[in-house]
């Protein structure tokens, strides 16, 4: 009887995309000055600490990035993973030829959790043959869990409306995804509201009144990103607290128990999807020691991620204003 625990992580495998999305929140352009993709060192990291913990816990992992499969190493590493009987979930924008989504679920098998896919209309240079594609694959994948989803604004509802009808009848599942910009969710006109409402993926918005409640990312979840470095969740990328250090470094380490939350509102996906934030417990007194320490490191994180977040904002500003 398997009695271990599950350890989730998301591996940003690159920052290298072949879209530009003006929406994406992943863009290399927020990442000035870090590595683009992921390094031998920091691949063999991954593995090795996966290797180490394989007593303790079962793996789920998620590779995105970016887009994963322009990593060159991407498919080998998929099929280390399969070697140590890791269960694998990956993020596409669905771009290349459909023998290559074919070619991780040959590698991967039963391993292959999810294929996630995104369309993006802004990128995509014939619709129908993406959703052509996405019917065909539908037909391959076996067991794995197969999702194309998209970003809903308030310009596309009309198009998405016909995609979500074609997925429908191909029995393909289709998730819209809630635009974000500044890690805030924007606020829908009444048709994008009405429409985002029928969705799976409308139940993932932002959970108010997390400060200081006990949740298990950072001992349960992390997100590595390409350079190596390490983070408790989404919420925090600048967070001195909620960073676990680097993964090819002696400072990398898991918290050793749950902790309390340091955000006003939870955005990170997978400790709401994974029901791991605990609203019936809280810890008020560790978590403003935490933050009072945490704000003394606020200005040297302002400096050190200056151009990063002077990008997004003005990412954001220049989305509102192309659509308002």
């Amino acid at each position: 009887m398997n009695n271990k625990k599950t350890f989730i992580f998301d591996f940003l495998i690159t920052q290298n995309c072949n879209y530009r999305c003006p929406y994406c929140s992943q863009s290399k352009k927020f990442h000035k000055g870090i590595f683009e993709q992921a390094s031998g060192e920091t691949i063999n990291s991954v593995l090795n600490f996966i290797d180490k913990n394989l007593s303790e816990f079962n793996f789920e992992i998620t590779v995105s990035g970016g887009e994963p499969l322009i990593h060159p190493e991407f498919f080998n590493f998929l099929a280390e993973l399969k070697k140590r009987n890791v269960a694998v979930s990956v993020v596409s924008n669905f771009s290349f030829q459909i023998e290559q989504y074919k070619k991780i679920k040959d590698i991967l098998g039963e391993n292959f959790k999810e294929l996630l896919v995104s369309l993006h209309l802004s990128q995509v240079k014939n619709k129908d043959e993406f959703l052509s594609k996405a019917a065909a694959f539908n037909c391959f994948k076996q067991n794995t869990n197969f999702v194309v989803a998209s970003v809903l604004t308030d310009e596309n509802v009309d198009e998405l409306k016909k995609v979500a009808e074609f997925l429908k009848e191909n029995e393909i599942k289709f998730e819209l995804q809630h635009l974000r910009i500044n890690n805030k969710f924007v606020e829908y006109g009444d048709i994008a509201r009405e429409f985002i409402s029928k969705f799976p993926i409308s139940k993932i918005k932002e959970k108010s009144g997390t400060y200081s409640k006990i949740c298990l990312a950072g001992s349960n979840f992390m997100i590595i990103y390409q350079n190596g470095e390490c983070y408790r969740c989404y919420s925090s990328r600048f967070n001195k607290i909620h960073s676990l250090g680097n993964i090819n470094s002696k400072n990398f380490k898991l918290y050793d128990r749950p902790i309390p939350c340091l955000n006003k509102n939870c955005t990170c996906p997978k400790p709401i999807l994974f029901n791991m934030i605990d609203y019936s417990s809280s810890a008020p007194l560790k978590a403003l020691i935490l933050s009072l320490y945490n704000a003394f490191f606020i200005p040297f994180y302002i400096v050190k991620n200056f151009n990063s977040l002077k990008e997004k904002f003005i990412q954001g500003r220049n989305f509102k204003n192309n659509n308002s």
